[in-house]
């Protein structure tokens, strides 16, 4: 009798054997499986941008930002594309009189903006779209401009004078005592920016 019974006992625990195998597959699946699939953004999250900043003023330090999507970055392309219509000799050269303009400084530099004036990605290219003075400037002196620019008024009000004059964040931390012109002035140069870009139409 257990002769007769082994060969049923041995098709019984081939079977279990098989069941366990499934379900130990299922469980990799459900496991591993959404770790490897996640691992991707992860990379990506880990990416960052690195660009050179003044430092002593030898432009020999560096500092990075996250990079934060792939959106993002697609966006940093779109701005590096305009820096490259704006300053077309600069970004053939890398250099804009003394400042590294190589695309990581500029990607750089437009991230840093971002970060220091809080605002969105969307926002941080509509700057660049009015002018791209920003990029050319070391990304420490904009946030020094914009520290004082806050703190002479708001944030609201300095984000507004910013979108109207990208180029006063080349002012300096002397612009906290002199928020109330610059709107004034940022005002007058947003409504006279269509005559201007018709006129340096005529003048190409």
């Amino acid at each position: 009798m257990a002769r007769r019974s082994a060969p049923l006992l041995l098709a019984l625990c081939a079977v279990v054997a098989a069941l366990l195998r499934v379900a130990c597959q299922g469980l990799a699946e459900a496991f591993v499986g959404p770790v490897l699939r996640s691992a991707a953004p992860r990379t990506l999250l880990r990416a960052e941008c690195t660009g050179r900043v003044r430092g002593d003023g030898s432009w020999t330090a560096e500092d990075s930002m996250p990079i934060e999507s792939e959106e993002e970055e697609r966006i940093a392309d779109e701005v590096w594309t305009i820096f490259e219509k704006a300053y077309p000799n600069a970004a053939k050269t890398g250099i804009f009189i003394d400042t590294p303009v190589e695309s990581r400084d500029v990607k750089y530099r437009w991230r840093r903006m971002k970060k220091t004036m809080d605002i969105t990605s969307q926002e941080a290219l509509e700057v660049v779209k009015v002018d791209p003075i920003p990029l050319v400037v070391d990304a420490d002196y904009v946030q020094l401009t914009w520290d004082a620019m806050v703190r002479g008024s708001s944030k609201d009000e300095a984000l507004g004078v910013v979108m109207n004059n990208p180029g006063v964040v080349t002012a300096g931390d002397d612009i906290e005592k002199q928020m109330a012109q610059a709107k004034v002035a940022g005002g007058f140069i947003a409504m006279t920016r269509p005559l201007n870009k018709v006129i340096q139409g005529l003048l190409r």
